[in-house]
């Protein structure tokens, strides 16, 4: 179990890395109201990677299966169905992005003063939106996941060559930490291509004529990432929200100080990720052998390490706030803005990871109703109403504390869906999923 969580938390924790190193360039090298202009922009960057993620998690699905059966074929078109799908997407992103993103920038909360940079970054990551995804999870399915984890790497190195080179050497602004992004993307673009086009050892080899629409793939690939996408589109819906909120009410420092926060909290938590990936093959494969007393144990001791880590973080993170925030910006302002909202989000960790294993539990058993019905839930019925009356105090402390408190209320939430399924189960109550 450690190893696989470990694994699992080493991918991840080089995402996050990829994540904050424009941020911390950005706020540094170009001020906290140009780092307001990523949080900003990052709705449209969780929708496009809710795409990306659809199409991997419903591809690797079908193609590990496809694998198994010795098809092939069938793993061509769907992986042909694949980036067909995917280039569509991102010219249609692309196109509509660039031609109302005046309005696209209003709806996403945008300030005057975070306008000019927001205009600069959003253009660039639209046109490279095409690049943005690298297809790890299918190489990952196929039984490579050397070449999987390079995907993740690489992209990361260049990244953080590229952002002090752009931004401090030829004095780039946001437009070098944009363009230090699209370009470790498309080193990823052409690892892909190289992987799915010219390497002889892939499994499932394709050529350009494989690149065409086919409905029976493109109706498996959604039925198996749909939740994946409904997931990300509420999680952007909330990011939005959030700024629209922040900006109206608060400012621009608020949607800079909360993009800071919200890179640091992430990269603290990378392990909560760590353990449901982790986790995930272990419970569907011991529910497969009907070990429910090892599954439950296996549930235990996720929950009580993401506590025992979400509190000691948490700690962590209150302490060391000053410190941390200056990593990120010498202004005085932004400091004391920073530290004070780091010291409340903080605690936030202690049940922060509560959901993610609750969630890896449902998936390994195939219950990806109730996971999807836990996401929806959390997003409309608790994080964006907890966001609007947070609003309506008009107090900055007090919409800190909303964000706090509604991953707590999250979190007693999961812990309640958990021990009903488990009396139903024990009380010999069959479950909705399991009969339809």
């Amino acid at each position: 179990m450690a190893e696989l969580c470990v694994q699992a938390t080493f991918s991840v924790m080089l995402y996050n890395i990829y994540i904050i190193t424009d941020t911390l360039f950005v706020s540094k090298g170009v001020g906290s109201t140009a780092s307001g202009a990523i949080g900003v922009f990052s709705p449209v960057l969780v929708f496009v990677g809710g795409i990306s993620s659809t199409l991997g998690v419903g591809a690797g699905s079908i193609i590990s299966r496809r694998l198994g059966e010795k098809d092939l074929k069938g793993g061509k078109t769907v992986i042909g169905c694949m980036v067909w799908i995917w280039c569509l997407c991102a010219l249609v992103i692309t196109a509509i992005g660039l031609l109302f993103l005046n309005p696209l920038l209003s709806l996403l909360g945008c300030t005057a003063e975070i306008y000019p940079y927001a205009v600069e970054y959003g253009r660039i990551m639209l046109l490279g939106t095409i690049c943005s995804t690298g297809f790890s999870g299918v190489m990952r399915a196929g039984g490579d996941t050397l070449y999987s984890t390079l995907q993740w790497c690489c992209p990361v190195l260049i990244n953080m060559t590229l952002d002090p080179v752009l931004i401090y050497g030829f004095q780039m602004s946001i437009t070098g930490a944009a363009l230090a992004t699209v370009c470790a993307q498309v080193f990823s673009l052409l690892c892909s291509i190289y992987y799915f086009f010219i390497r002889n050892a892939t499994p499932c080899k394709i050529r350009i004529k494989d690149i065409r629409w086919d409905f029976r793939a493109f109706k498996e690939i959604l039925s198996i990432g749909m939740p994946s996408f409904l997931n990300s589109l509420g999680n952007s819906f909330v990011s939005m929200a959030s700024n629209q909120i922040l900006g109206t009410v608060y400012g621009t420092q608020a949607i800079s100080t909360f993009t800071v926060i919200s890179r640091i909290q992430t990269f603290a938590t990378t392990p909560f990720t760590g353990v449901m990936q982790g986790i995930q093959p272990m419970l569907g494969f011991d529910w497969g052998r009907k070990n429910t007393g090892r599954v439950r144990k296996t549930v235990f001791l996720a929950l009580r390490f993401v506590l025992i880590y979400g509190g000691l973080i948490s700690l962590g993170l209150y302490a060391g706030a000053p410190y941390i925030i200056r990593l990120f910006s010498a202004d005085a302002g932004v400091m004391l803005a920073g530290t004070s909202a780091l010291q409340i989000i903080c605690w936030a960790a202690c049940a922060g990871g509560v959901m993610p294993v609750i969630q890896a539990f449902y998936q390994a058993l195939g219950q990806g109703k109730k996971v999807l019905r836990l996401s929806m839930v959390c997003i409309f019925l608790i994080r964006i109403p907890f966001l609007l009356l947070g609003g309506i105090t008009k107090n900055i402390s007090i919409m800190w504390w909303v964000f706090v408190s509604s991953d707590w209320a999250a979190a007693v939430m999961a812990g309640f869906s958990y021990k009903k399924f488990q009396k139903e189960r024990n009380d010999g109550k069959p479950n909705k999923e399991q009969t339809e």
